[in-house]
């Protein structure tokens, strides 16, 4: 294994989680007639297992860039998503076993199907609330750091980094739908709860069912909120991505004078890779982060 691949367990996720995730799609897959109703559940599994088998695939050049691209993944909260996620899926693969225990493999029984799609269906929508939550943080941060990557190479043309930097606006735009449509989830949740607060009471259970109603929505509307705060992350690291500049290959002759790289003033808005600067016959460079007041004359 490379040195420098980022695997799973090298940003913290933990194996229970990622067992917990793989063990509820192999429950979901093995019945066949509740595919209609977690049919969506089994697509974001696979959507949050294959990113991360895409990580240790990474080529990584060294071992600053690893470290960076572990950070990158640490601030957007991959770690955290898929960890909870895992706990959810846990859960719930126990909570779909006493579901279906009426069941069999190839025939879900009525009761048991009401049980699943009619009965628990604030708690599935609360689960796949949390697995589009974990499913984007992964998907997005993932990509980000893949596209990075490529940026930092220094092999690539510039046809090929004008590219990368087009696919990362492309991300940036799916990153800002995203947001928009959990915003839209989070009004939906609302009025699910306004509705659920209004109706009348009953002389069965029917309170107690509400009552539980009501929770889960009001854990989807965290689950949304915590998913809007780390796809904004991923979104403000693919900005500055895309804003980034690499320098390179800059000489200065002749007693010339020259600024390399960017004013104190800029610092945080545009990221810099400065490489392979040379002085020679009396001239001077000033690399890195100088004073906005500067001035090349006193060079």
């Amino acid at each position: 294994m490379d040195p420098f691949s980022i695997t799973a367990g090298a940003i913290g996720i933990t194996g229970v989680a990622t067992t917990s995730i793989a063990q509820l799609h192999t429950l979901i897959d093995g019945l066949s007639e509740a595919q209609d109703v977690v049919a969506d559940v089994a697509s974001s599994l696979t959507n949050i297992e294959r990113p991360l088998a895409a990580l240790d695939q990474l080529a990584i050049s060294d071992e600053a860039t690893s470290i960076a691209a572990k950070e990158d993944l640490r601030k957007a909260g991959v770690a955290e998503a898929v960890n909870k996620c895992g706990d959810a899926c846990k859960e719930f693969s126990k909570d779909l076993t006493k579901w279906t225990r009426h069941s069999t493999t190839t025939k879900l029984s009525l009761r048991d199907r009401l049980s699943v799609g009619v009965w628990n269906r604030e708690k599935i929508r609360t689960l796949r609330m949390q697995l589009q939550s974990c499913e984007a943080t992964v998907h997005f941060a993932v990509t980000s750091t893949q596209l990075m990557l490529q940026l930092r190479s220094e092999r690539m043309s510039e046809a090929d980094r004008e590219n990368v930097r087009k696919q990362l606006q492309t991300l940036e735009t799916k990153i800002q739908e995203h947001i928009e449509l959990t915003t839209r989830q989070q009004e939906e949740a609302q009025a699910r709860k306004q509705e659920l607060q209004e109706e009348p009471e009953d002389e069965d259970d029917g309170s107690a069912q509400r009552a539980l109603a009501i929770k889960e929505v009001e854990e989807q509307s965290r689950l949304l909120e915590a998913d809007q705060v780390s796809c904004g992350v991923v979104f403000s690291q693919v900005r500055s991505k895309r804003s980034g500049q690499d320098i390179s290959n800059v000489v200065t002759l002749d007693n010339s004078r020259a600024l390399v790289g960017l004013p104190a003033s800029v610092v945080g808005k545009i990221n810099q890779r400065i490489t392979d600067v040379r002085t020679e016959s009396g001239s001077v460079a000033v690399v890195g982060v100088y004073s906005d007041n500067i001035s090349l004359k006193g060079l």
